[in-house]
């Protein structure tokens, strides 16, 4: 019979990591298309992104520092938590972005509405796969002071003769279009129009003897074709994005939101360290939960947000901002049961600094940094490559990317970074901290450069499974360094420190390099320069090292010579 052990002392702990993850994932993966329906560009997106980890850099080290400093850990702890909740649970509260979309009404031997500046060549497809159960869009349209032309054409060609040379400043019609007879050409999509119904009167298949246009702002039954007018129209007015009130509180509450992040990270490694005492190699068995709560919830909320959203224009994220407030504030109680044994020894700054003299740690904390810039191409940029390589197998593409996406985040989180973060201590245990880094970096430059090389995006998913011998094994080999070095008095705030270095300065040079080099040159380019420069890291990592123990040992070695030597002498 199976005995199973359960320590009970770690329970909270395996829950708060469940927890936190889980309350962070149904927003968090979505902040980007969010931004996008605030109104905010991608250009605005990548200039928060990049500036966010900076902020995580100064809190992690400060409230660490603090932690240690005045023994409040634990309070610090459950109160980033509960501002973790406050400030991603605020942007529920940020207005939506005032917008109007405008489409040409054009009669000519036939009716059409027409939207031009569209670059995507997919975008029938796209507007078709919304349409699969059905194939007429109804659009509203507002047209303001029509013009005399207009009036002329329709008086006489739609038996609309009441509104014949009367002072009409707008016209309202409704359309009906089959979407499968539209049509794309030199970047103008055409609706052509079977119906409208103007002033409760219903014209079949109008149409004009000559060509005439008008301006109309429009509403249509389609969130994709709103989506083509509406972005033309944000990217015309003329107050720079940065100005705007959505912006503005997107950005500080995003900042906010980041910084108690990272706070209740290095703060949960530090705490999970003192619960684990001299078992330090069971740290991947508690970190695992939060790779299956991020990843379940993921799932779930995109699920629930789809789901909000039938009949909407645009996703509706309300779902996710109700998860994160309910699942995190669950998590700021629970941990209220962890017993945290403080350190009584005074804390003292030189202790920490004088860490930093040693090469072996500098070259420790330089590996975090290069991880950290290989890790950020990933999170940042590989759904990306993925949905260029499937466009570039045609727009039958787009009815399995978003399906391959899902899958890859799933294969990295459940059969890659979990399986692996139970394994980690064993891994440590073997090889120890110089020879796990070492495999770590080496196997990311494998695996970036694998990226590079894809021409099916399918063939993703046996490259993903090596985020486990990355992330997962990394999560435990940095966190444990860092509880290893640490004066018993600071851990906190070497944990803050070494995550600020990974994820402040690490994942922000890898967005920053990686987006200019992703659109200068390509996304192939940009993982195949980095998995050269990490292979090329690991290997100097390793031999540095080989150099200094060698150095040691030779030196021990004559060190015992001369003494027996003195020994003999008589």
């Amino acid at each position: 019979m199976l005995d199973v052990k359960i320590n009970r002392k770690l329970l909270p702990i395996k829950s708060h990591y469940f927890l936190f993850n889980a309350g962070t994932a149904p927003l968090m993966p979505y902040i980007p298309t969010y931004a996008k329906q605030l109104g905010i560009p991608s250009s605005g997106v990548g200039i928060m992104y990049s500036i966010f980890p900076f902020v995580g850099l100064i809190a992690k080290p400060s409230f660490g520092a603090l932690a240690d400093k005045f023994k409040k850990g634990k309070l610090i702890f459950v109160l980033a938590i509960v501002f973790t909740a406050l400030f991603f649970g605020s942007m529920a509260f940020i207005p939506a972005q005032s917008t109007e979309a405008f489409m040409e009404l054009e009669c000519s031997n036939g009716t059409y509405l027409r939207t031009c500046n569209v670059t995507d060549s997919c975008v029938l497809d796209k507007i078709e796969m919304e349409f699969q159960d059905k194939e007429i869009m109804e659009c509203k349209l507002v047209c303001t002071d029509p013009n005399y032309l207009f009036l002329e054409q329709i008086c006489s060609e739609w038996n609309v003769s009441n509104l014949c040379y009367t002072n009409m400043t707008h016209l309202e019609i409704t359309t009906y279009t089959n979407i499968t007879h539209s049509s794309f050409d030199e970047n103008c999509v055409y609706f052509p129009i079977e119906k409208i119904v103007l002033n409760e009167t219903v014209i079949e298949n109008p149409q004009c003897s000559g060509t005439t246009a008008i301006k109309c702002s429009v509403v249509c039954n389609s969130s994709t074709v709103m989506d083509y007018v509406q972005t033309a129209i944000i990217e015309q007015i003329a107050d720079p994005y940065y100005t705007t009130v959505q912006f503005q509180m997107l950005f500080f509450l995003m900042a906010g939101a980041w910084a108690a992040q990272a706070v209740v990270v290095s703060l949960s490694d530090a705490i999970c360290f003192n619960l684990l005492g001299d078992k330090p190699e069971n740290y991947g068995a508690q970190r695992l939960w939060g790779a299956v709560g991020w990843g379940l919830m993921a799932i779930i909320a995109g699920y629930l947000i789809d789901l909000a959203s039938v009949g909407q224009l645009q996703k509706d994220y309300t779902p996710s901002f109700y998860l994160v407030v309910i699942i995190l504030a669950i998590n700021a109680v629970s941990v209220i049961k962890i017993k945290v044994d403080y350190h009584h020894e005074p804390y003292q700054t030189e202790k920490i600094l004088v860490l930093f003299r040693n090469v072996r740690v500098v070259l420790f904390l330089f590996s975090c940094i290069t991880f950290g810039i290989c890790i950020g191409l990933i999170w940042q940029f590989q759904l990306w490559f993925l949905e260029d390589l499937a466009s570039a197998q045609g727009c039958d593409s787009l009815e399995w990317i978003k399906l391959l996406q899902g899958l890859a985040m799933g294969v990295q989180c459940f059969l890659g970074e979990a399986p692996f973060l139970f394994l980690s201590g064993r891994i440590l245990n073997k090889l120890g901290h110089v020879h796990t880094m070492t495999m770590i970096l080496l196997v990311m430059g494998i695996r970036l450069l694998a990226y590079s090389y894809l021409v099916n995006p399918w063939y993703t998913l046996p490259i993903d499974l090596l985020n486990g011998l990355t992330l997962g094994v990394y999560w435990s080999t940095m966190a444990s360094y860092a509880n290893l070095i640490a004066p018993p008095e600071a851990t906190s705030t070497l944990q803050g420190i070494f995550g600020a270095l990974f994820e402040g300065i690490g994942t922000s040079i890898g967005s920053l390099l990686g987006g200019f080099i992703y659109e200068s040159y390509g996304g192939a380019i940009m993982f195949r320069s980095f998995g050269i420069y990490a292979l090329i890291y690991g290997t100097l990592y390793s031999l540095c090292h080989f150099a200094m123990d060698y150095k040691k040992t030779s030196s021990e070695t004559r060190w015992k010579e001369g003494q027996l030597v003195n020994t003999m002498a008589p």
